[in-house]
């Protein structure tokens, strides 16, 4: 993540939720969570009429609500820039790693691993009563695979299995739920899986021998399957379902699926969320919200404006609202933000011309009225 400039502001507005109705809609692929270079920045603040005090996320809801968090010596790092923390610490109770967890980081060399800032990050959780989830031990993405590993020779299918003993074996008992494979399913494919280097070495079996290399090392960690886009493509939750069906029939220990949701405004329709959302739940499966942030500025506005932050607003919490009426509370896994504050979100760093507020934050660590949508949402208002 790059240095964040936050909390001068060109304008402030300050939004009341009530009884005016505001209607959005969603969906967009994963990246890396990054930090805005802008100098300035239009604060809207949410306020509600259900507290006299802005509620703390976590208070409201039976299951985890988490924030993805950058860590070790990056500028926003919670060890680093400290002012986020009361934030943090008031409305999450678990955290993800948005990069110090990934393949190069925690497997550098073959035969060297490396967990110091791993470690900071699960004491810091433990001593916080926080959960720390995992993310990721298999992604494809090509910058977060270790250059070693790209250049390999040997047995993969052994390889891989080694891989994920080692990570899961030293974290057992500290990460609480890991998102084992990430992103694998490609529904342009003849086979409906992405052809990544593991899956060229190995075929598709890769995936199953990863939940149960995982398992094996740490029989009481929680192992998901995490995904972007099943929400707003029918043929990749079908492809999906499908391995879910194949995975439970053969007793693979596959327990849930994070539904990644980086969404937007539009598209798709809640409806066809909650039924995504229904699919897998009726398969018994535990369900999580796994980064979930909403690109907003669809029209390439040059400022957060009260009607965009309105729609915001009115989008997480009909998400948020389709999640609990979808998924049954024994298997509601709960929600991870990909990010505190706008200006920190990975979307500013797609497009230098381009800026979004796709958070529940302003720079300045103030609620939006995205903030109080899922706040309502998790308090049945």
């Amino acid at each position: 993540m790059n240095s964040l400039l936050r909390g001068i502001a060109v304008g402030v507005v300050v939004w009341v939720c009530g009884c005016t109705s505001h209607s959005g809609s969603t969906s967009s692929e994963s990246g890396t969570s990054s930090s805005s270079s802008s100098s300035t920045a239009t604060i809207i603040v949410g306020t509600s009429p259900y507290w006299s005090s802005t509620p703390a996320l976590k208070d409201l809801a039976s299951f985890p609500i988490g924030m993805e968090v950058s860590a070790a010596n990056d500028t926003r790092s919670i060890f680093v820039l400290k002012d986020q923390l009361p934030t943090i610490n008031k409305h999450f109770n678990s955290l993800v790693a948005g990069v110090i967890m990934k393949m190069r980081y925690l497997h550098p060399a073959e035969k060297t691993y490396y967990y110091t800032d791993a470690d900071a990050l699960a004491d810091y959780a433990a001593q916080h009563a926080m959960i720390l989830h995992g993310h990721t031990l298999i992604w494809h993405w090509d910058s977060e695979i270790p250059a070693w590993m790209k250049n390999y020779t040997g047995d993969w299918e052994s390889m891989l299995n080694d891989h994920v003993t080692q990570i899961c074996t030293h974290f057992a008992g500290r990460v609480t739920s890991w998102d084992v494979v990430n992103e694998a399913i490609d529904e342009t494919t003849t086979s409906g899986f992405r052809e990544s280097m593991f899956y060229n070495h190995v075929g598709k079996k890769y995936i199953e021998n990863a939940y149960i290399a995982a398992r094996a090392a740490d029989p009481n960690a929680v192992l998901y399957y995490n995904e972007f886009g099943m929400e707003s493509s029918a043929q990749k939750l079908a492809i999906l379902l499908a391995m879910l069906d194949d995975f439970k029939a053969r007793s693979i220990p596959l327990d849930g699926v994070g539904f990644q949701m980086h969404t937007s405004l539009y598209s798709p329709k809640v409806d066809t969320i909650k039924a995504a959302f229904k699919a897998v739940a009726d398969r018994g499966f535990k369900i999580r919200i796994s980064e979930m942030d909403m690109q907003s500025n669809i029209g390439h506005a040059s400022a957060l404006d009260l009607s965009m932050a309105n729609s915001q607003h009115d989008r997480y919490k009909e998400i948020i609202k389709a999640y609990l009426e979808a998924v049954p509370p024994a298997q509601r896994a709960g929600i991870t933000f990909w990010g505190l504050v706008d200006g920190e979100s990975w979307l500013n760093y797609l497009d230098p011309s381009y800026k979004d507020w796709p958070l529940l934050f302003n720079d300045d660590y103030s609620p939006k009225p995205a903030f109080y949508g899922v706040a309502e949402a998790l308090a049945g208002y």
